[in-house]
């Protein structure tokens, strides 16, 4: 077997493009690998806001003409991650819908409490059993008295259609304001 030099080792055919090849393959690796981290970053950072207090979101909502839509979800619950990364939270970042609706977040999750409407602080459990919420992901269209406006969403299905059954709810509460 021959040896080759480095000093000459660029002169062997073949051997010049097999180090490019490897060069490009190295380059397009660590652009997608800071893509995937990137992207895995902003995910981290962004989540739904939590409600606290109903009664200062209320405030808000009724001088901005604004739909309450309150998400209940849970730690736990897969499906409510999945509502939240397909739908909500692409709706939180989105300009359009900042004078149409203020979308907020109702853990179930035990030992989260909430400000009522009325200002009375209660367990998120007894919050959503006085709404008649069982089931996790479930979203609902209030006023800023705390009234339905439309139909609620439970679940989620038909992903692509979803989008469009939330702007519709959005729509009929608007209406009613």
């Amino acid at each position: 077997m021959d040896h080759i030099s480095p000093d000459k080792a660029d002169a062997v055919p073949g051997r010049q493009t097999f180090h490019h090849g490897v060069a490009a393959l190295a380059l397009l690796f660590c652009s997608l690998l800071s893509i995937v981290a990137g992207s895995a970053v902003g995910r981290e950072t962004v989540a739904m806001q939590q409600v606290t207090d109903l009664r200062q979101e209320a405030a808000i909502a009724r001088a901005h003409k604004l739909v309450m839509v309150l998400e209940f979800s849970s730690e736990d619950c897969t499906y409510c991650r999945k509502l939240e990364a397909l739908f909500l939270l692409p709706m939180q970042r989105n300009a359009d819908y900042d004078d149409k609706i203020l979308l907020r977040s109702i853990s179930l999750d035990e030992g989260n409490s909430v400000i009522d409407f009325d200002g009375r602080s209660i367990i998120t459990g007894e919050f959503a059993t006085r709404y008649g919420v069982s089931l996790t992901p479930t979203l609902l269209f209030l006023d800023a008295d705390g009234n339905e406006l439309s139909e609620r969403l439970v679940g989620i299905w038909s992903e692509d259609f979803y989008g469009g059954f939330i702007d519709n709810r959005i729509d009929e509460a608007r209406q009613k304001l």
